[in-house]
């Protein structure tokens, strides 16, 4: 009984903290419509298919960050035939969308509704706050237990991102796990230029190890294809990781993650919090893009330069930068192929772990079949390969494709022109599982998971992979300086900003004047006393 009335006072403890906004990330802040039940709309229920078995059948109930639209009944239902046969189980399935999942599951949750197995993210029935309500299972024993193939198929360190003071609380789903800013390149100009080998032997790690190339590419392209002389090079792309690689623990607290920062070793080790935005490697960045956007390697007002990607379809742009990108689409383009070389390494953190996770709900009343479902659904390609493309026999078959089982759509309701058009296709549906338990298709590049699974072993990970850090003491400086990031990086970021040492300068001025270093030293306290438990 205590247990219960501490759980369901933690609960009207968080949900009122998510109702009027305070502490942490405010920006997916719900309204009070969240304190209605929402276990209704989306929500579908498969009677068992075969005869029960002498023990007695349990229904899981399951939220999903899942579309119920076109053959997802079909699915359903296929589901509940493998789950009855396997762990004598049956899903009631709470399906809803991107746009209504977190209203729908906050609210379901609030209501102590029956609940299972439940989707959770940093957006999304917010990881953080719900772990630390009380809102999640520990997993520990329970992995080991009835999920160990699940356990042992997914590195360490991705197992140390969904850990809070030593226990598992999501189950992250596998893919790319690591921030892998690669640079996919417009092949057919690239060797008609003759730099091809010029990319291919960079050395690329960051943005800076391609900027000669840039340029001599763009001499050559511009002498040979004078009509293409005025426009830009290359895409642009705005996020920072291209040009250093950093874990941002919260807000401007920062810590380096693979010695791209030096500051005379200082920070190189990653062990000292720091405002990123104060750095040497920041301003560099800066000048760096706005000098490619002056010389137009990059495009002026990159946000209205192409929007149909009608230039980029021309063949007259080098290429741009990517992430995640396993394997170029070599057919994506008819006016040229395209060609892709990876940095020398990638790097995660824990933000970039708890992105997309599973959690087991702490007042489930079936947790080990719980675990055992979401086993299934992480080590079976059977399942793994239905959560992405549907039923077997009727979305896509099974065939043997270079010694290797592999989806094919031929011939199956899968089999039409256009994917979007494909009735079960969700490609690679990144809310649940091990991706690489899933059959590829076979109009997929055969290295794909080759190439993915260097990607995630390449990975360099944050020192502080597991680590969060508590905002409630710093939450007004929190929000004050996130809207003076808002006002100068986000202009400066994309280039167009005359005087850029003046800019940043001010920028920090402000930075600091909203409690900037206030932010840091907290971070820093809590982060040592983290380390000190932990490493």
């Amino acid at each position: 009984m205590k247990k219960i009335l501490a759980m369901s006072l933690a609960l009207m403890m968080v949900l009122a903290l998510v109702l009027t906004g305070c502490g942490g990330d405010q920006s997916q802040t719900t309204t009070a419509a969240a304190t209605t039940a929402a276990a209704g709309d989306n929500t579908t229920t498969a009677a068992a298919t075969t005869a029960a078995p002498s023990e007695e059948t349990v229904v899981l109930h399951w939220y999903a960050r899942q579309d119920g639209d076109k053959d997802w009944p079909l699915v359903e239902e296929a589901y509940n035939e493998k789950f009855l046969e396997d762990i004598n189980a049956t899903v009631e399935w709470h399906n809803f969308s991107n746009a209504d999942y977190d209203q729908k599951a906050t609210a379901a949750m609030s209501a102590q509704q029956p609940m299972d197995v439940v989707f959770t993210s940093a957006s999304q029935l917010r990881f953080l706050t719900w772990q630390k309500a009380g809102a999640f299972m520990p997993l520990n024993d329970l992995l080991k237990e009835y999920a160990a193939e699940t356990y042992e198929a997914i590195p360490q360190y991705v197992w140390d991102g969904a850990t809070v003071a030593g226990q598992i609380y999501g189950m992250p789903t596998y893919k790319d796990m690591s921030v892998d800013m690669g640079f996919i390149y417009n092949k057919t100009l690239a060797q008609d230029l003759g730099v091809e080998e010029k990319i291919l032997n960079s050395g690329y790690t960051y943005g800076r190890d391609l900027d000669a190339i840039f340029y001599e590419a763009k001499e050559l392209r511009d002498a040979k294809y004078p009509d293409w002389a005025n426009i830009y090079l290359i895409s642009h792309r705005q996020d920072m990781h291209i040009y250093y690689h950093a874990d941002t623990l919260t807000s401007i607290a920062t810590a380096a993650i693979d010695g791209s920062f030096q500051n005379d070793g200082e920070l190189a080790e990653g062990k000292k919090i720091f405002n990123v935005y104060a750095t040497n490697e920041y301003a560099d960045a800066i000048k760096l893009i706005t000098r490619w956007v002056d010389d137009n390697i990059f495009p002026f007002d990159a946000q209205n330069a192409d929007p149909e990607g009608a230039l980029k379809k021309t063949g007259a742009s080098l290429g741009n930068f990517t992430w995640g990108l396993a394997v170029p689409n070599v057919n994506q383009y008819e006016a040229f192929e395209q060609g892709l070389i990876h940095p020398t390494h990638s790097f995660t953190y824990t933000g970039y772990i708890q992105a997309v996770m599973n959690a087991i709900a702490s007042h489930s009343e079936n947790p080990e079949k719980a675990m055992q479902a979401l086993n299934l659904m992480f080590s079976d390609p059977i399942y793994s390969t239905m959560w992405r493309f549907g039923v077997e026999g009727t979305h896509w078959n099974a065939v043997e494709q270079d010694g290797v089982t592999r989806a094919d759509f031929t011939g199956t309701k899968n089999d039409v022109p256009n994917k979007s058009d494909r009735p079960f296709y969700y490609w690679y549906h990144a809310e649940l599982g091990n991706l690489f338990t899933c059959y590829l298709p076979t109009d997929l590049d055969g290295a794909f998971f080759t190439e993915l699974e260097k990607m995630n072993e390449n990975a360099i990970a944050s020192y502080y992979m597991g680590f969060v850090a508590d905002t409630t003491p710093v939450e007004n400086e929190v929000a004050a300086v996130a809207g003076v990031v808002a006002e100068y990086h986000d202009t400066l970021k994309f280039g167009m900003t005359p005087n850029v040492d003046e800019m940043i300068a001010a920028f920090n001025e402000k930075l600091n004047a909203n409690g900037a270093e206030k932010i840091v030293a907290e971070v820093q306290t809590q982060a040592d006393a983290w380390a000190a438990e932990n490493k």
